[in-house]
């Protein structure tokens, strides 16, 4: 089987721009379909299921961001910001299926909102406006930030040297909002006993990613806003390690995969948080039987 590449230098090379926010999101959650399709392919490849067929992608250099002359330098032109985790499971311009000058792309361990990354931001809001269609803020299953953040909330005498790392604390402390709410969600959803069930910190985890991924979103429509750009859509997901789909909501547990996939918009207030908290708890649990569907 072969994934080929392939340059026609009789077709078009314009670079067509992105002419708005939903735009914007259409082409990271098309570009995601095809990175997952191309795992897919792969992976019914390695197990013989695959019939063979090559997949044919083309390219020429302005698709790809770069400049068609040599020595030239092609202008800064993203179509979407992403703020995204550290973690190397998640290359964001791969996920997306994007190239060269399609993403400004922030990344820090458990996509949280620093003073530095928020300049980064602030200045592609302002530099940029000219292309930027579109923010995003993206979490992924498993976060090893969010998952010391659960490990913190529920073993706190654990954690002495993270109590004592001024940098890890202030990491971890800016996920504990995401993390409480999500706790708070599962027992309003599953009732007191749930936080007995063998999946329960696994089911933490999950729910606190979209819920820290949501709460980023906010913070950071709310800076960009004060900044007096009232028009740039915030949206957020998170990227599933198993499917390679980004999604605005996790699979139900003890349900088939669904393959939905693209983002949900920033929410609006504090009613909207505990909405979405009862949303993602609820999809989690959706089994009917709290305990069963815990027990991963």
């Amino acid at each position: 089987m072969d994934f080929i590449y392939r340059y026609d230098p009789f077709q078009p090379v314009q670079r067509l721009p992105i002419a708005d926010g939903a735009a914007a999101a259409e082409a990271l959650r098309a570009g995601n379909d095809r990175f997952a399709e191309f795992v897919r392919r792969m992976q019914q490849h390695t197990l013989g299921n695959d019939n063979g067929e090559p997949m044919i992608i083309p390219v020429c250099p302005v698709s790809l961001g770069l400049p068609l002359v040599a020595g030239f330098a092609t202008n800064q032109s993203p179509f979407a910001l992403v703020l995204g985790c550290s973690d190397a499971r998640v290359p964001t311009e791969t996920i997306f299926d994007q190239s060269f000058n399609d993403l400004f792309v922030v990344r820090i361990a458990g996509n949280v909102l620093g003073t530095e990354c928020l300049g980064s931001i602030n200045y592609a809001v302002r530099n940029l406006a000219e292309s930027l269609q579109l923010v995003v803020v993206l979490g992924h299953s498993g976060c090893g930030a969010v998952s010391a953040a659960v490990d913190a909330y529920l073993s706190p005498h654990d954690f002495v040297d993270i109590a004592f790392t001024h940098t890890l604390r202030s990491l971890i402390d800016r996920i504990q909002i995401a993390v409480r709410g999500s706790a708070k969600a599962l027992t309003n959803v599953g009732g007191p006993s749930v936080v007995q069930s063998p999946g329960y910190r696994d089911c933490l985890v999950e729910v606190a990613v979209y819920l820290n991924a949501a709460i980023t979103a906010f913070d950071l429509q709310r800076e960009i806003r004060s900044q007096g750009n009232a028009t740039l859509p915030i949206v957020f997901g998170a990227y599933d390690l198993a499917s390679q789909r980004v999604r605005p909501m996790p699979d139900a547990r003890g349900r088939p995969p669904c393959f939905e996939s693209g983002f949900a918009e920033a929410p609006q207030s504090a009613d909207d948080f505990v909405k979405l908290g009862v949303r993602l708890a609820e999809r989690l649990l959706e089994t009917g039987d709290v305990g069963s569907s815990l027990n991963w």
